[in-house]
């Protein structure tokens, strides 16, 4: 049987390739599935200008289209554009195990205030149209970050030149894990390898996530009306927030103790 398969189709289909995903990752009793994309292509094009109000990503990493912004002409045919070659990493989850996970009392709490915080954050920017992006988008951006971080000391790019997305919508949840660059020949294949033994880096990074250089005071944060740090939880610069170049959220949305147990030890780890 072929072990490859593309995922790309028509006219684009000789550029993407990646390999079957396979369910033999599993660290501390969770189980997901694996692929290497050899070969990725992004498209970034400009559409607007916006000068006050920008325009945030959602929790699928689009732009909110509904943003007051000006053309870049009065009648536009075309739009200025870069195609980015690369490669990645994509993470899939076991959508019954997070769903059980969620359910959980701790878990559930954990949520609780995390909303609390965003709806603070939403009454200061009454005019966003973001929603809350629960708890398993919390989980699965957060152990992305931890991600990058442990890959980017060992394959040889920058953190700053990782990007991710996370997909937490639908029932479906996983994350990607990618870098690109505009040079006709693409990357190196550096992160390629990192992925053939992403099982180290997800050890790699749990245990990056248990501690952090400023806990106790990172581990016991919670969203509140006396910071401004509405959309965090246990999280700060010495654990979670990297460039935000590689961050599809501004460094929002994070908070590690839903990753693994910390110093809090409030039961609502996944892992």
């Amino acid at each position: 049987m072929n072990q490859k398969s593309f995922i790309a189709t028509g006219e684009i289909r000789e550029r993407g390739i990646a390999e079957r995903p396979v369910w033999a990752q599993c660290v501390r009793s969770r189980t997901w599935a694996s692929s290497i994309a050899h070969r990725l292509r992004e498209v970034v094009a400009q559409v607007g200008f916006t000068r006050f109000e920008s325009a945030g990503p959602d929790i699928e990493g689009e732009l909110e289209i509904d943003v007051r912004r000006a053309p870049l002409a009065l009648d536009t045919s075309w739009l200025p554009a870069v195609e980015n070659r690369g490669e990645g990493i994509f993470l899939l989850f076991d959508t019954a195990a997070i769903d059980q996970w969620r359910s959980r009392f701790e878990v559930a709490e954990r949520g609780r205030r995390l909303r609390e915080g965003f709806d603070v954050w939403k009454n200061e920017h009454a005019e966003s149209t973001r929603d809350f992006s629960g708890v398993p988008y919390y989980l699965l951006h957060s152990l992305s970050h931890l991600l990058l971080t442990a890959i980017s000391l060992d394959c040889g790019y920058p953190a700053a030149s990782l990007r991710e997305r996370v997909y937490a919508t639908h029932g479906r949840y996983g994350i990607l894990l990618y870098t690109g660059s505009s040079d006709a020949e693409g990357t190196l294949g550096e992160l390629v390898e990192a992925g053939r033994d992403i099982k180290r880096y997800v050890q790699l990074a749990l245990e990056h996530g248990g501690l952090c250089s400023n806990d106790p005071i990172c581990a016991y944060h919670s969203p509140s009306q006396h910071d401004q740090q509405y959309l965090l939880g246990s999280a700060c610069h010495g654990c979670l927030l990297i460039a935000e170049t590689s961050c599809e959220q501004h460094n929002s949305f994070l908070d590690r103790a839903l990753v693994v147990q910390t110093v809090e030890s409030i039961g609502a780890q996944f892992f």
